[in-house]
């Protein structure tokens, strides 16, 4: 009893000897204001995680949850979600949620408990705060709440330490509070890649802000017969998303059938799509054409822009009045498929250029969905990577955790223009086949010319003026800075925002204004 006493006393002092600044009570004031209000504790856990890293100058930070085996856990807010930034380690999150109490270190490297941890190596932590997540009433935390430097050593103090466990204190308080408590707590959670994101479609593997937008135009026309033109560069995935939308909606039970306009002179194109009788040129036979074969599923006619005038017209009249006749045959038969067509070319400009019929653009250019390349949502890049390798990992028997992280960061810095995705998932089979087993991918095992162009982000674009070379706006100007700035950090915030010379908080305020991913 004494001995508690005594504990008492001492914690009580130094609270006393370590005094929070007025700007720290002033954000525990506001955070409590916040609890009282919200509604969604997904955007409350990271205006708190927010208020946190900015009080405490801390590189980055996360709020864990685990579920009740302590084994696997979920990150629930976060100021990133790269697979290379959102890793955590595990060894300091475990000993936090052991010890039941905050846990901190200013130099990792000569830290005794946790300086042999394979965790601290891998992801080069210096510095850290931790601290349990307990929600009143209850004994056993139910995660985590974390801080870490990766660039520079960072020497907390004790009030720095008192003020992150008020935060904790907060961030418990919002989850206890929330009806649906139980559902964030008990969702199928798993360490993999600590990148676990739940996809709508499984076949489309993206996080960025397009790819979410590319997900939202497919579920309004999953069960619509409207023709869909796909826009994107080669390789950046415009059959998965035509599959996308044919097996998720309620033509999913019907053939899906292919075939690359580009690939067939125009009369094997026709007997292709067509059909065919016997007779009716040189070689002909008896045959079903792709129109016909389709019937009640999904027709994708790729590199369209490979069609001649001839054929434009052709096809026009099959998607106008839904019927075909086959190559010499006299009699028509319904068609009922959906079209989905797609081109890496530029239709308008084709159409200027008298290599594109109008009218069929305006027949085929119904429902747009302008699919982005790699190298325009590199935020896809580690989970694209780590999906492939998983992939050839099984297939080849081996069995290759991850990317070290120097390699991660030249594949999120390689442009990736020549094939897009299929050109990245060529280059994670490599790998995987020179990878020793059981080790990191290394950068040496990718190929030279993606290691000879680790800074190929396009950096060098007019920062003040358009592609007319017109004077921009200020506000563009600065939104064109910041994009820079960040292309030229591989996006890390921190040291984007010190070489800017200004706070990490108003660089993600001016990240948000101006809709920058």
């Amino acid at each position: 009893m004494t001995n508690n006493r005594e504990k008492i006393k001492s914690k009580e002092h130094s609270i006393r000897e370590s005094t929070l600044s007025y700007d720290r009570l002033l954000s525990l004031f506001e955070l409590s204001q916040k609890i009282n209000q919200a509604s969604d504790l997904r955007k409350l856990l990271h205006n708190i995680l927010d208020s946190a890293i900015s009080n405490l100058d801390a590189e980055r930070g996360m709020i864990i949850l685990n579920d009740q085996s302590g084994e696997h856990y979920q990150t629930v807010a976060s100021d990133s979600l790269s697979n290379e930034d959102i890793a955590f380690s595990t060894s300091i999150v475990k000993r936090t949620l052991e010890h039941k109490k905050a846990l901190m270190s200013s130099d990792l490297m000569e830290d005794k408990m946790f300086k042999d941890a394979d965790s601290v190596h891998k992801l080069n932590i210096l510095s850290f705060i931790c601290v349990p997540l307990v929600i009143p009433g209850k004994y056993e935390p139910i995660g985590t709440l974390y801080v870490d430097q990766r660039i520079y050593k960072k020497d907390f103090s004790d009030e720095d330490r008192i003020f992150f466990e008020a935060i904790a204190n907060l961030a418990a308080i919002a989850i206890s509070n929330v009806s649906h408590v139980e559902e964030l707590l008990t969702e199928n959670i798993q360490l993999r890649s600590e990148v676990g994101k739940k996809y709508e479609f499984p076949e489309m593997i993206g996080q960025s802000k397009m790819m979410q937008k590319i997900v939202h135009d497919i579920k309004h026309i999953l069960n619509d017969n409207s023709i869909v033109l796909l826009v994107g560069e080669s390789g950046s995935g415009k059959e998965v998303v035509a599959k996308a939308i044919h097996y998720n909606g309620n033509r999913k039970n019907k053939p899906f059938l292919a075939i690359n306009c580009g690939a067939l002179p125009d009369t094997l194109l026709e007997a292709e799509l067509f059909g065919s009788v016997r007779g009716a040129f040189t070689g002909a036979v008896n045959k079903v054409g792709l129109f016909q074969a389709a019937n009640g599923g999904t027709l994708f006619l790729d590199e369209i822009h490979h069609t001649s005038e001839a054929m434009q017209i052709k096809l026009m009249r099959v998607l106008q009045e839904r019927e075909t006749r086959r190559v010499g045959g006299t009699s028509t038969t319904k068609v009922n498929a959906r079209f989905i067509c797609a081109t890496n070319e530029d239709l308008e400009k084709a159409i200027q250029e008298r290599r594109f019929r109008k009218d069929f653009y305006y027949r085929i250019n119904v429902v747009r969905i302008d699919i982005p390349p790699l190298r325009e949502r590199r935020k896809d890049i580690p989970i694209l990577a780590q999906h492939f390798l998983e992939k050839y990992s099984r297939e080849k028997g081996k069995k290759i955790p991850g990317f070290a992280s120097p390699a991660m960061k030249v594949l999120m810095s390689y442009d990736w223009a020549e094939n897009n995705v299929r050109e990245l998932e060529n280059e994670i089979e490599c790998a995987v086949i020179f990878a020793k087993d059981g080790t990191l991918i290394k950068v040496s095992e990718l190929s030279d010319k993606v290691q000879g162009s680790t800074k190929t982000i396009s950096t060098t674009a007019p920062l003040f003026t358009d592609e007319k070379e017109e004077p921009l706006t200020y506000v563009q100007c600065e939104a064109n800075y910041i994009r820079f700035i960040l292309a030229k950090t591989a996006g890390n915030k921190s040291k984007a925002a010190r070489i800017m010379g200004i706070p990490r908080t108003t660089l993600i305020g001016k990240m948000r204004k101006y809709a920058i991913d």
